[in-house]
């Protein structure tokens, strides 16, 4: 599908309790995530994609604990996260909001989601 179609397809797909975009190109050789608003702001017209899912605050809590493990917990809506950092660990604290979630993310995976 190209873009203007994906386009089209996430707006008829989206709900206020899906903030998050999964996506992939046609040769499933490329996945990432982004926020929903972002990925529409970004995405050309041209562009070639595979297929999308809109995924829940729930449903990428799940891939964020799935690539940060221990890293991370959520305690009373706030996310404690233990990353390492130039002067070997450092611990961050953020709301559970999806931008904090998407952050967290894709410092694990260095940019790099692995499906």
């Amino acid at each position: 599908m190209k873009g203007r179609e994906i386009i089209s397809q996430v707006m008829m797909k989206l709900t206020t309790d899906r903030p998050f975009i999964k996506f992939w190109r046609k040769e499933n050789d490329f996945l990432d995530y982004d926020l929903v608003d972002r990925f529409i702001e970004n995405v050309t017209p041209d562009e070639e994609i595979g297929g999308i899912e809109l995924l829940t605050m729930e449903e990428m809590w799940n891939e964020v604990k799935r690539i940060a493990g221990k890293r991370v917990n959520l305690t009373n809506e706030m996310l404690e996260w233990t990353h390492p950092d130039k002067n070997g660990e450092s611990r961050r604290v953020c709301p559970y909001t999806p931008e904090s979630l998407l952050d967290i993310f894709n410092s694990e995976t260095r940019g790099n989601p692995i499906g």
